[in-house]
């Protein structure tokens, strides 16, 4: 069987795999699973910030996804339920996690600023860019730049309406902006030049 990639099968062929799922083919799944594994975990790492706590999130959020099958229906795109799954784990994950410990949360961006100093890569700067967002604005623009999704599917994922979905991409846009000016103007994020 060929790797699937995102982009590669169209709806209808997933929903025909969702069909044959439901029916009870649990090999089915496992095309889901291929199909969307990458980008689930790419999205999930993104926002958990660790590839252990990604991976796990990743498991955890396909078997939820095979337990809730039945409750999928085709008023959204399969797609976008499985991310509507991964946004409300993510979110469950993150507030676990400032439940947990606020001091160890402090100590581990103070270490990661100390390695992004010591280490000034346009990867890290990006990281670095990306702490000045919320988690709620961190998953927009990762749905929105990353995983393509237009503002109505969105607003299915995250439960709002696409112009709130608009309005926030625009403000949180506007805020990397300034915060990439000041940085560059501190001398810097993205100070250096390329060539």
């Amino acid at each position: 069987m060929e790797e699937a990639r995102p982009g590669r099968d169209t709806a209808e062929q997933i929903e025909a795999i969702v069909a044959l799922v439901k029916a009870g083919n649990r090999e089915a799944y496992t095309s889901i699973i291929q199909r969307f594994e990458k980008p689930i975990y790419i999205y999930c790492y993104h926002l958990i910030k660790n590839r252990e706590e990604a991976q796990d999130a990743v498991q955890e959020i396909f078997l939820k996804a095979y337990q809730e099958i039945h409750r999928y229906k085709r008023t959204v795109s399969f797609s976008a339920w499985l991310y509507k799954l991964a946004y409300h784990h993510n979110l469950n994950l993150l507030k676990k996690q400032k439940r947990r410990s606020k001091i160890a949360l402090l100590y581990f961006k103070q270490k990661q600023e100390e390695l992004t100093e010591h280490s000034p890569q346009p990867d890290s700067q990006i990281a670095q860019l990306l702490t000045y967002l919320t988690p709620e604005e961190r998953h927009i623009l990762l749905l929105k730049a990353v995983e393509q999704y237009n503002f109505e599917e969105i607003g299915q994922i995250m439960d709002c309406r696409p112009a709130t979905v608009r309005k926030k991409y625009q403000r949180l846009r506007q805020k990397l902006l300034e915060q990439a000016t000041i940085q560059k103007k501190a001398g810097g994020l993205f100070a250096q030049t390329n060539g």
